[in-house]
């Protein structure tokens, strides 16, 4: 098997817990970039976030937003194509729903800028959310990101969105290695070749992990991706590791 790309997560990937993002993840990622393996960022954030955060870290693979419900490709010169996989018609039927019986519940700050699903801050449960979701008999799901919930459709996830990527990257999934710390990273695991788990992450994600890191948050990110580029051969064994131990 060989490894042609690397898709990431963001928060508490390559971040620490409040969202300052790690150094050692960029040098890592800009190291990937330049031994030719293209950089994805895979992300519950919304598109004009994902595509700031690709421009300052300096990744060149496509940016998968909205928990795979959004697609931003580059185009000629600075021009990016955004594709959106999903519309929000039963979403916003289960928002009047869930605002009405808990008051407290709160949209995050982003969502004027989403197209392809809800993302509610943990002021209320994820099981809240879903008991709703049950009761009006919509064809949602609610995840939780750790961060906040996600509502989308079934089909809409990290999995559908780095398939739909790799199509315009000309690769197959299987030449993905993904790395997440969240429940909303296990469908990108189903579809990619190699998989690994922040230290941090839920039991069940790093049960189906090849490897979890040692470190937590963004410095296991760093490690991630160090430990991709020498497991594939992108880096020798010998090779002196720029981020000291990682």
């Amino acid at each position: 098997m060989r490894i042609k790309a690397i898709s990431l997560d963001i928060d508490g990937t390559i971040t620490y817990r409040d969202r300052r993002i790690s150094i050692d993840a960029i040098r890592a990622i800009r190291l990937a970039e330049g031994l030719g393996v293209p950089v994805m960022l895979v992300t519950g954030n919304s598109v004009p976030f994902a595509e700031a955060s690709a421009i300052f870290i300096g990744t060149s693979g496509p940016v998968i937003a909205e928990d795979g419900g959004a697609l931003s490709l580059k185009g000629e010169g600075t021009m990016r194509k955004r594709v959106f996989l999903a519309d929000m018609d039963e979403e916003w039927i289960l928002w009047s729903e869930l605002k009405k019986r808990y008051p407290e519940a709160e949209l995050s700050f982003s969502m004027m800028e989403r197209k392809a699903g809800l993302v509610i801050r943990r002021t209320v449960s994820v099981k809240v959310v879903r008991e709703i979701i049950g009761e009006l008999g919509l064809n949602l799901v609610a995840v939780d990101s750790g961060f906040a919930i996600h509502v989308k459709k079934p089909w809409i996830n990290k999995g559908t969105g780095i398939e739909r990527a790799c199509e315009f990257l000309g690769i197959k999934p299987s030449e993905v290695a993904h790395v997440g710390d969240g429940e909303n990273d296990l469908e990108a695991f189903r579809v990619v070749g190699y998989r690994v788990a922040i230290a941090q992450a839920p039991e069940g994600l790093k049960q189906k992990a090849n490897y979890v890191t040692k470190k937590t948050y963004g410095d296991g990110g760093a490690e991630a991706v160090i430990h991709i580029l020498r497991k594939f051969g992108y880096l020798g064994e010998e090779y002196e590791n720029p981020l000291g131990d990682t």
